[in-house]
């Protein structure tokens, strides 16, 4: 469990980092006249923590196939992109705009989510090469 709340803190980190990133870029391309308060700081922090509720939800102990892992990740991303449109969007009226605008946040969430994927990835196939090193190390100062 100590494992698991690490990598979803990780992952969280990763998400608002890169969320921030996803909020200037819609920003600057949909709304570049519009400016914030220091409320705006907390978005970033609220729209992590709800994507990492799909996480929660959709964690398994047992060894996922492939298959499996891919139908997971593509129902976590579907999620994530509902849960923060339904946030941003709840109780505007619906027009072209705000259309454009959904669909510009929904690709700025596949973006995020592939590059918090490919980041941790990354992040796991390090401390995989340092294990095997390590091990290699141990075996070969054991086996004298």
């Amino acid at each position: 469990m100590k494992d698991r709340f690490k990598e979803i803190t990780g992952s969280y980190f990763i998400s608002v980092t890169l969320i921030n990133v996803a909020i200037f870029a819609t920003g600057t391309l949909f709304r570049p006249e519009q400016r914030f308060g220091y409320e705006a700081f907390l978005s970033p922090l609220i729209f992590g923590f709800l994507t990492v509720i799909p996480t929660l939800i959709m964690y398994s102990k047992k060894e996922l196939s492939i298959r499996q892992l891919l139908f997971r990740k593509a129902i976590q991303l579907i999620l994530d992109i509902v849960i923060v449109i339904a946030v941003i969007f709840a109780g505007n009226e619906m027009n072209s705009e705000t259309v454009t605008a959904a669909i510009g946040i929904s690709v700025s969430i596949i973006i995020v989510f592939a590059a918090v994927h490919v980041i941790e990835w990354l992040l796991e196939r390090r401390t995989a090469k340092q294990l095997t090193e390590q091990l290699a190390a141990f075996q070969k100062r054991n086996s004298v």
